[in-house]
């Protein structure tokens, strides 16, 4: 287990090893899921709905991932996280 820590502008920096490991490359995206037991992080094109979006020939994010990452920071600043 890795322990990271959130800075000041609500990011994190994940392990150079991890990253290395998964093959993700600068600028990956990624789909934040909130669950009860914590965040889920995977990398868009293995979530199912960017899978569908690719074969209808749409690309891209849906302009929602900064709404959920605000979501994500504010809600987890009120948990006092």
């Amino acid at each position: 287990m890795v322990t990271i820590r959130l800075d000041k502008h609500g990011r994190l920096d994940l392990p150079a090893e991890l990253v290395d490991s998964h093959h993700w490359r600068v600028g990956t995206e990624f789909v934040i899921e909130d669950r009860p037991e914590g965040l889920l992080l995977r990398p868009l094109r293995d979530h199912p709905k960017a899978a569908r979006a690719a074969s209808d020939g749409h690309h891209g994010s849906t302009g929602r991932d900064s709404a959920l990452a605000d979501a994500v920071r504010s809600r987890y600043a009120r948990l006092g996280h």
